[in-house]
């Protein structure tokens, strides 16, 4: 999936650009204990979203979609799978950062729940806490996801 993504490297340089750095980062990824990937009916991955624990309880959020099928409901399925695995896992607060000109990003947490708890010139950072979340948690369109 990341071998043509785009853009590339630019969410805070991620995926990385080189195809060494980007192998080593996409193991690293492949290692945490939450990875969800989509499929497009062709069978290519289109998106994958994961989250690296940084705590016993607390995990940051990456996603990742195919540029040519963005805007199709994927990134918020992604997240929300991500979310529950993540509650049923003890994971109480996952967290993000964004870049302020990622619009659509900024978006698609903020419909999935987050919250901004910080914003800069140089990032957004949003959070959740998750058993608030699994009370009212949006409502996503079904798609076919499969865990890693």
């Amino acid at each position: 999936m990341y071998e043509g993504f785009s853009p590339m490297a630019a969410a805070f340089g991620l995926p990385p650009r080189s195809a060494d750095a980007r192998g080593t980062w996409i193991s690293k990824a492949l290692t945490q204990e939450i990875n969800v990937a989509a499929f497009s009916p062709e069978g290519p991955i289109v998106g994958h979203c994961f989250l690296a624990s940084d705590g016993p309880e607390s995990a940051e959020l990456a996603v990742f979609v195919r540029q040519e099928v963005r805007r199709r409901g994927i990134g918020g399925a992604l997240v929300q799978a991500v979310l529950e695995l993540a509650c049923a896992a003890g994971v109480r607060r996952v967290w993000t950062m964004t870049a302020p000109d990622n619009r659509a990003s900024l978006r698609l947490q903020e419909r999935c729940g987050f919250a901004v708890t910080r914003s800069g010139f140089d990032a957004v950072d949003m959070e959740i806490a998750l058993p608030a979340w699994n009370l009212c948690r949006p409502a996503q369109p079904e798609l076919a996801l499969t865990q890693s």
